[in-house]
């Protein structure tokens, strides 16, 4: 997903604050969290040439490529990996003194391996591979979301972390934006009460279903495809596969869950301090084997959390987004992205990316927004960089132990919709205690020559 992109639609579908307020809406006047509060230092200490982190990416196009360039000034890029010569060759004129390489098998067991951090940006099939061996061999990791390409690896990332203890993140990158940061203040103060319901909604789709059918065509010149497959079962090149779509095949993605889910529901995560869900049931059109579907609909039951209720968080994806809660609601139609989360005495608070709403008005008149306590953020790469040059991994906010739990419970709306049947969640051992079926869906065999690296 580009981040810049999404930002735009985003100001474009919700930036009349005066058609809110209309609505019926608190919103926060801008200079409302002006304050002075404790800040990280500012990027600049990252930039120091003699200082600053050795890196290697794997994948340097797409959402490799929107990396490298937001994180180009604060680290030495000195290797880039791809399994596509012409990617390699274009990015390779930029840094021109950077080691190459399409296998990151060799990569991070070459001789010549001069850096401290490895970025992944692959494919969801390959970001465990990559991320566990890296880890295993002392180095550092940066990985895209959602962190794995199914529950157990999620969970066994996670693991490797700890035991390795290297500085990790994940790539939600809008968890550093000051507006989720705001936004979990607000529900951490106590705005709209206690919260037992969260609705998570987004009309992205990622999905084969009104598409033509793959057809087996010659591998293009320059692409090294049996490394691309890496651990996913062998099979021809086909289109409707690259650049992006393999999102749309359960083969390489997860749909529009695995795309999204990941940014959306980690501010309840955030805000509400959740982590594994007890029970898991999701809805949608008829399971395809190999394609993921045009909507999805997944609730999920989590646990009380200390004095917190238990909480309902309900996921909707694609064309069914619940029309009846919108109308309660009154959001603007504009709104088609965002959270809701449901407090006590018919008060509610919406949040997107970029705005976040108290309603109805007449309940918070005279509200005054909770004082600033969590600092802002220097930039969710620089984060990651000065907890390696400082090799304190608890400084990353979205380190693996976190993002691991966020990552399994996303790819859990998957397992639930693929088995058919709710799923009553072991998260202790990684199974559904009453769907021994869903195994196969949470843990994945592995082309041979491609098996986890364990140390």
């Amino acid at each position: 997903m580009s981040t810049r992109k999404t930002r735009r639609d985003f100001l474009k579908a919700t930036g009349a604050a005066a058609a809110a307020g209309a609505a019926g809406y608190w919103v926060a006047p801008r200079d409302l969290f002006a304050q002075d509060q404790p800040k990280f230092p500012p990027q600049s200490e990252l930039k120091s040439p003699n200082e600053k982190v050795h890196l290697a990416v794997v994948v340097v196009t797409g959402r490799g490529g929107a990396n490298i360039d937001d994180i180009k000034e604060l680290a030495h890029i000195v290797a880039l990996c791809d399994v596509d010569d012409r990617n390699l060759d274009r990015q390779q004129a930029a840094f021109p003194k950077a080691d190459r390489f399409n296998d990151f098998r060799k990569m991070l067991e070459s001789p010549r391996q001069k850096f401290d951090a490895v970025l992944v940006a692959t494919a969801d099939h390959c970001h465990v591979p990559i991320s566990a061996m890296a880890m295993h061999l002392g180095k550092h990791v940066y990985c895209e979301k959602p962190l794995a390409h199914n529950v157990y690896e999620a969970r066994y990332c996670a693991e490797v972390a700890k035991k390795t203890k290297r500085v990790t993140q994940m790539g939600t990158q809008i968890h550093a934006e000051p507006n989720y940061r705001r936004t979990v203040e607000l529900v951490r103060g106590g705005a709209i009460g206690p919260v037992s319901e969260v609705h998570v909604f987004i009309d992205k789709v990622w999905s084969p279903a009104n598409d033509p059918p793959r057809e087996e065509v010659p591998v293009p010149d320059g692409l090294h495809y049996d490394l691309w497959l890496g651990p996913a079962p062998q099979q021809p090149f086909r289109t409707n596969m690259l650049p992006a779509n393999w999102r749309k095949w359960w083969d390489f993605g997860n749909g529009t869950l695995g795309d999204m889910g990941c940014h959306y529901m980690d501010l309840p995560f955030w805000a509400l301090g959740l982590r594994h869900p007890t029970r898991v049931e999701a809805e949608g059109p008829p399971v395809d084997a190999e394609g993921t579907p045009p909507w999805i609909n997944v609730h999920y039951d989590f646990p009380a959390r200390g004095k917190q209720p238990p909480v309902r968080l309900t996921w909707y994806d694609g064309h069914d987004h619940p029309p009846a809660k919108f109308a309660e609601w009154n959001l603007p139609k504009g709104w088609k992205n965002g959270v809701v989360f449901v407090g006590t005495e018919g008060r509610y608070l919406f949040a997107d990316y970029t705005q976040k709403r108290l309603f109805p008005a007449e309940k918070f008149a005279g509200f005054k927004a909770p004082p600033k306590s969590i600092p802002e953020s220097i930039g969710h790469h620089a984060e990651w960089l000065r907890a390696i040059k400082l090799n304190d991994p608890s400084l990353t906010t979205c380190n693996f132990d976190y993002s691991g739990a966020l990552s399994e419970a996303v790819l859990l709306g998957n397992v639930a919709y693929r088995t058919g049947k709710p799923l009553e969640w072991d998260a202790k051992n990684l199974r559904a205690t009453n769907a021994p079926e869903a195994a196969k869906f949470i843990r994945r065999e592995y082309r041979k020559g491609w098996d986890l690296v364990v140390a």
